[in-house]
């Protein structure tokens, strides 16, 4: 594993931060959890740990009430409540628009390739170059979930709580699946012992509301009645309309063709049909039809001509994303299982593969596996490797379903020589509960702060009372480009521009803001400020 995360890392095909972070986060990922499995073995006639599991088992809601506030204190203190990569700040922008009671923030249109780089325009935020309206250029579902938290002005908070409502809905989904608590107590040990699953939660990525989605449309429809599918259905247009819909297709083909062969498939259908339709029309063809008349015309990379069918439009978009795979995207999901392996439990796919051969003619557990399968092969249709992410982004919406598979062999009875492995995993769980996580909470907060650091004035926040403006020259770090962010309306304290030359820059700031004076400068860029009084 280590040698292929080495060559991966060497890829050309790549982007710079997803080799960087098969190089040495993941690598070094590998080299702790080698530790915490000897130490486990070591440990593995001890039957101490065991009470952790039994803990899970009887308490989910307990867990998820201690889980949330810790959650909270990372998400502020750890990933500095800052949305680090585009994805995560085009859904936090679009929450501040929708908070306000609009559909898109408000740039002032000769100041857009300032406040948004061309670079991104009608890629992560799609852009009106006449009226100056930027819509992220996702579906909405996910921004309407962090509204109500971007209205209170703690968007940092909706992952934490998506997160620890996990645990609980995680517990009943295996203990209905296996018919035992004991399994799903190791289903909840093994979640909250896996890297990938903290780091979503502090995160500003929608993967984590995605796995809470999906963990309740199989909850609901793995016991098919009217009622249960059409409440699953509306689960599955949230998780269909969150970020984009690859993740919940792939997720639902399996449950569909399970439904379409079953007696009284028809009513059951026609339920989900009637629970998806709500949500999924406004948040996706509406909302399709929105982007496209933003970025009808000219003058911005990736803008719809204008006079196109908005259907013709859509289906474009939808051509530059899916291409028959090649090498480097084959490389890449093989890249990306090796970081499902980095970012678990301790020998968490092992114990997976194990639970689903030992329990496969269970038929929930075989449309649960298929659910996975489709979820990893399918995106070898999807040309892009993630970039940035803490684990594998592309198939955490389906991710939950190893730590349910796992907890299935390690709940069979078990003579001596198997209760010693029992063993052996509980204290691989117990110990990477604290060590792994904490190895990825330091390196995640290493990774930020020095982020944050390339642009000194970014890495602290504005002087009370002053406003001011950053200017950033790209051409001075790592993802430089990903740091000018704005709120929707330019109401901040703080306004972030794309740094255009000291000359144009010191007749810029004359001209559109009277007053301000410049009092930080260097290769990274500019900081003016304003009078204390503005």
């Amino acid at each position: 594993m280590q040698l292929l995360l080495w060559r991966w890392a060497d890829r050309e095909g790549f982007t710079p931060i997803f080799r960087f972070l098969l190089r040495y986060y993941d690598a070094h990922g590998n080299l702790l959890l080698l530790a915490v499995a000897v130490c486990a073995w070591l440990l593995r006639r001890q039957p101490a740990a065991l009470a952790a599991v039994q803990f899970a088992a009887q308490r989910p809601w307990t867990i998820a009430a201690a889980l949330f506030p810790l959650l909270c204190l990372a998400s502020l203190h750890v990933y500095h409540a800052y949305p680090l990569s585009m994805d995560e700040y085009a859904a936090v922008f679009q929450a501040e628009a929708f908070a306000a009671g609009r559909l898109g923030g408000a740039f002032p249109p000769d100041l857009l390739d300032r406040l948004i780089p061309p670079y991104f325009q009608n890629g992560f935020l799609a852009v009106s170059r006449a009226s100056g309206e930027v819509s992220a250029n996702n579906w909405p579902g996910f921004s309407l979930l962090l509204a109500p938290f971007a209205w209170l002005n703690i968007p940092w908070a909706a992952n934490p709580a998506f997160g620890a409502l996990s645990i609980p809905a995680l517990h009943r989904l295996t203990k209905q699946v296996t018919g035992s608590q004991e399994a799903a107590g190791w289903a909840v040990a093994l979640t909250i012992a896996s890297p990938v699953f903290v780091l979503s939660s502090i995160s500003f990525y929608s993967m984590q509301a995605s796995l809470l989605a999906h963990v309740l449309f199989a909850i609901l429809l793995l016991q098919p009645t009217v009622p249960r599918a059409l409440l699953a259905g509306v689960a599955g247009s949230v998780a269909l309309t969150l970020h984009q819909p690859v993740a919940h297709l792939l997720f639902f083909l399996p449950f569909a063709a399970w439904l379409a062969l079953r007696p009284g498939a028809p009513r059951i259908l026609a339920a989900l049909l009637a629970g998806y339709l709500p949500l999924s029309i406004p948040l996706g063809i509406g909302w399709h039809l929105h982007l496209v008349e933003l970025m009808q015309g000219a003058g911005s990379p990736g803008s719809v001509p204008a006079g196109q069918a908005p259907l013709d439009a859509i289906l474009a978009r939808v051509g530059n994303v899916f291409r028959l795979p090649s090498a480097v995207t084959a490389e890449a999901r093989i890249a990306g299982l090796s970081k499902v392996w980095t970012w678990g439990a301790p020998g968490l796919l092992v114990l997976a593969a194990w639970g689903y051969a030992a329990r496969r003619h269970a038929l929930a557990l075989r449309i649960l596996g298929a659910a996975l399968a489709a979820t990893f092969f399918g995106y070898f249709l999807f040309r892009v490797e993630q970039g940035h992410g803490w684990g594998y982004r592309y198939m955490h919406s389906a991710w939950f379903i190893l730590p349910l598979l796992a907890s299935v062999v390690l709940s069979i009875p078990m003579d001596r020589e198997r209760a010693e492995l029992r063993a052996m995993a509980a204290w691989a769980v117990v110990i990477a509960l604290v060590a792994a996580n904490a190895q990825r909470l330091v390196q995640a907060e290493a990774f930020i702060g020095r982020h944050l650091s390339q642009v000194p004035p970014l890495a602290r926040a504005p002087e009370a009372g002053r406003r001011e403006l950053v200017f950033v020259n790209p051409a001075a770090g790592s993802y430089l480009l990903d740091m000018v962010q704005n709120d929707p309306f330019m109401g901040a304290p703080r306004i972030v521009m794309l740094l255009q030359g000291p000359e144009s820059t010191t007749e810029f700031v004359r001209q559109r803001f009277p007053g301000y004076t410049r009092s930080e400068q260097g290769e990274w860029g500019e900081l003016w400020t304003a009078p204390r009084n503005n």
